[in-house]
């Protein structure tokens, strides 16, 4: 097998695994006719077909392994059989790395002990989809056949866009000898290697060519070659943290001493230093999006296009924004034309506008509450600029193309060698052919033996650190954003010590707790006609984003993770979870009313919400707007974990005969 077959082939098993437990999670099979098959039953289903047994190469079950069969068709007989387990967080999920088959019998054979009566194919993650697609057209997909189409083509993708993902240039040797930016860099670098968890076309960055993925991705190391286009100072929006337009400038944030000199001569020399501002444009940008929306203004003059450009910056895990080379604390985030969770990235003024109110807010928010104010850290998203022509407004396609932010780190985090800033979902990642993670640093630091004891131990710190900021954010009546991706882990000493937060332009409210603790409403500006996820009508509505992109997202890929790596049971990592929830709700001074309301929706009820992520992009087909967006139910993880054990669940099912699928 050559690297790229090898490559190809671990993309599509990742794809796979991520694609089933999505489609089973969203009830996708809701309807069909599918049934849980014990092994006994499985030898039982196979013993009229001679040699079928023998080819379905399934490996030994666990013991509470399932064979979960999809039945197509009865006449051929037609049918998919996928390898499951009860899962805590859905309740079933496949099990990882073992093969799915689609079996078909000739007609006229599907009872008959013939050698040869039928075949066997083995599923990937396209030819899965290809079934899901054509025989479950009833319902959801038959009445989005423009998305589900579309929907195909990002699986396909996605398998592509992973297997060159899995020759990355991802450094993990001496993790902690390395400075606090470099660390934080190598950090973002494989965090990106899996982008959001559980999300079965996450990787997909729509637009980009193979040599744009490896140029532009964070994973491979490359520099990006930023490019500058002078605008008219009259025609661009400004953030609170640009005081002067003309003086503060993005040059002034991400260029030395000297590159602001070439690049303010040039400017000299076209007669426009007085009438414009030169802002960092992304070459992808450049090359396929700004000739087609800014056309006009490149051929009046409005915009400039500079010959200056400059390296010196890297990707980050979010794609669109990029890390300084320098180890400098300013990053840049610019607008990216491509789709990615199907949604353009690009970066409009209303964006940021809504992002500095936020920032004002939380800094209010951490001054009412001591443990807040010395564990979260914030970045200064005020320094902005976005190009608005005369007459233009907030929602108009055109202006959100060309933006430019300069996201300031505390200097006091990024230039501090005791400190280390570690996105989540790097602690929520680990690809296949990849034998380090950084809870091996950790336990080495700390001098501690890496067996489950030590690893509960610091996942335990972990959590008491990300559940306690986050339960006093919430009693306050808000939530930042807590996926992976956003949430970054500030480590200090070998001690969690905190949490970093960004993207504050997604910073969830219910208003009536903010104005409890003496917050106004941040007033965000809001498209008219359109629905919104900042705002919520009740607590219900905010402890959602904590139930799923913190918990269901964030902390079940470290939980995942951390049980793959070091061989222990994942409800031993999901009752560590709970025994810190459970007193942080005790500990931190809620209301009667919001303590009942924690533990009864966290705790007792037997279902949790699900943040839905194929059944929106389907509906959506690819039109515009943010990521889509849609809820649903699922099993409770902690309920779940209370009721008898799954192998005595098992056994019980197994008695009762051919068990039905509760999705």
């Amino acid at each position: 097998m050559t690297t790229h077959e090898h490559f190809q082939q671990q993309a599509s098993e990742l794809v796979l695994q991520d694609l089933i437990d999505c489609l089973f999670a969203e009830q996708f099979f809701e309807g069909a006719e599918q049934e849980l098959l014990s092994p006994a039953q499985l030898r039982a289903f196979c013993a009229p077909h001679a040699g079928l047994s023998e080819q379905l190469q399934f490996p030994t079950l666990p013991a509470n392994g399932l064979i979960w069969q999809w039945s197509i068709s009865q006449n051929p007989l037609f049918c998919v059989l996928v390898p499951v387990v009860r899962g805590i967080v859905q309740p079933i999920q496949r099990i990882s790395n073992t093969p799915v088959y689609a079996v078909t019998w000739a007609s006229g054979q599907s009872g008959q002990n013939e050698q040869g009566a039928f075949q066997l194919q083995r599923l990937d993650a396209v030819s899965f989809m290809e079934l899901v697609t054509a025989n479950l057209a009833d319902g959801l997909l038959g009445k989005n056949k423009e998305g589900a189409a579309l929907f195909l083509e990002w699986v396909r993708d996605a398998v592509q866009q992973t297997a060159w993902s899995m020759d990355h240039r991802v450094d993990m040797e001496n993790l902690l000898s390395k400075s606090p930016a470099d660390f934080f860099q190598t950090l973002e670098q494989y965090s990106s290697l899996r982008d959001r968890p559980f999300h079965p076309v996450a990787k997909v960055k729509r637009g980009f060519s193979q040599e744009d993925y490896q140029q532009y991705m964070a994973e491979f190391g490359q520099e990006v070659p930023l490019h500058w286009l002078a605008i008219n100072k009259h025609s661009l929006e400004c953030g609170i943290g640009v005081t002067d337009p003309q003086q503060n400038q993005p040059a002034q944030f991400l260029l030395t001493t000297a590159q602001q000199a070439i690049l303010q001569q040039e400017m000299a020399q076209r007669g426009i230093a007085h009438s414009h501002v030169a802002l960092p444009v992304h070459p992808w940008q450049l090359r396929h999006v700004l000739p087609k929306q800014l056309a006009a203004e490149l051929q009046s003059g409005d915009c400039v296009l500079l010959r200056y450009q400059q390296g010196g910056f890297l990707p980050t895990s979010s794609v669109r924004s990029l890390a300084p080379a320098s180890g400098s604390p300013h990053y840049l985030k610019l607008p990216l034309g491509i789709y990615s969770l199907g949604a353009s990235r690009y970066l409009p003024a209303i964006k940021m506008i809504n992002g500095q109110r936020s920032e004002k807010l939380l800094k209010q928010a951490l001054a009412l509450d001591s443990s807040l104010a010395q564990r979260v850290f914030l970045c200064n998203e005020t320094k902005w600029w976005a190009y608005m022509p005369e007459n233009g407004n907030l929602f108009d396609e055109a202006p959100r193309h060309l933006s430019a932010m300069v996201r300031s780190y505390p200097e006091s985090v990024m230039q501090d060698p005791s400190y280390r800033l570690i996105p989540m979902a790097a602690l929520g990642t680990l690809l296949p052919g990849h034998d380090q993670h950084f809870f091996d640093a950790w336990l080495q630091y700390r001098q501690l033996v890496p067996d489950a004891a030590s690893v509960l131990m610091l996942f335990k710190e972990l959590c008491q650190t990300f559940i306690d900021i986050n339960l006093r954010m919430f009693r306050l009546g808000m939530l930042a954003e807590v996926h992976g991706q956003n949430a970054v882990l500030v480590w200090r000493d070998g001690q969690a010590a905190g949490l970093l937060l960004r993207d504050h332009d997604s910073l969830r409210l219910y208003v009536p707790w903010l104005n409890s603790h003496g917050l106004a409403d941040p007033e965000y500006r809001l498209r008219p006609g359109h629905a919104n996820t900042l705002y919520h009508e009740t607590p219900d509505e905010l402890l959602f984003y904590l139930q799923t992109l913190g918990i269901q997202v964030n902390l079940r890929a470290v939980i995942e993770v951390l049980a793959a790596r070091y061989d222990i049971a994942q409800p031993a990592l999901w009752s560590v979870l709970r025994q810190v929830m459970e007193q942080l709700i005790e500990q931190v001074e809620f209301s009667a009313e919001a303590r009942t309301l924690l533990q009864q929706r966290l705790f007792h009820e037997r279902s949790w919400p699900l943040k839905l992520l194929v059944k929106p992009m389907i509906e959506r087909a690819g039109g515009p707007g943010s990521m889509p967006f849609g809820k649903s139910q699922t099993q409770n993880p902690f309920h779940y974990l209370g009721q008898p054990t799954g192998k005595t669940r098992e056994r019980d099912e197994q008695q009762e005969g051919v068990c039905a699928v509760p999705v």
